[in-house]
């Protein structure tokens, strides 16, 4: 019995040290990571009698001076939900889920596709190569940004508080 309670909890430790951390995020202000700029910004408010509604725009700016790659490996878990093009998550602390809006957004990397030359045998035992192209990841390209809309419902009185969780590129490699 000693040795289950231990082995579990030897576990539990391992997976908690590669649990992502979240970072609180002010609105107007950017949070730098790996080279990436991420940021939010309220585009529209109104406000009612019992809550406060936002129209929220999320972003994500490589200032890195390279492309980043997530190459596509189905090996690899993450914490998005298992969806690998998910490079952000912002989650607003306040935010109520009302009236069928949102408590948080993710932001995703663009997919991009690489020239394969695919061996097909020919009826007459022949082997032929057909050039397709398949997906071998997501980039974020040097100075590209990715951007994702989102509506929360505070109470009323109060601006929506985000935290970000940012998928760490030393994660994505395979050991």
């Amino acid at each position: 019995m000693k040795k289950i309670v231990l082995t579990a909890l030897f576990s539990l430790s391992l997976f908690l040290s590669k649990a992502q951390t979240a970072i609180d995020i002010e609105e107007g202000k950017t949070v730098a990571s790996n080279g990436i700029e991420y940021s939010y910004a309220i585009t529209n408010e109104r406000t009612e009698d019992t809550y406060s509604r936002y129209e929220v725009t999320i972003k994500a700016q490589n200032k890195s001076g390279c492309q980043l790659i997530y190459l596509k490996n189905d090996n690899i878990t993450n914490i998005f939900d298992g969806d690998p093009s998910v490079i952000a998550r912002f989650e607003c602390l306040n935010a109520t889920g009302k009236r069928l809006t949102s408590k948080g957004a993710n932001l995703k990397a663009r997919p991009f596709t690489i020239p394969y030359n695919q061996p097909e045998k020919t009826a007459d035992g022949k082997t032929t190569f057909r050039a397709v192209r398949v997906q071998g990841g997501f980039l974020l390209k040097n100075g590209s940004s990715v951007s994702n809309d989102l509506i929360v419902i505070v109470p009323k009185g109060e601006r929506p508080r985000f935290k970000i969780s940012i998928q760490n590129f030393s994660e994505l490699t395979t050991e």
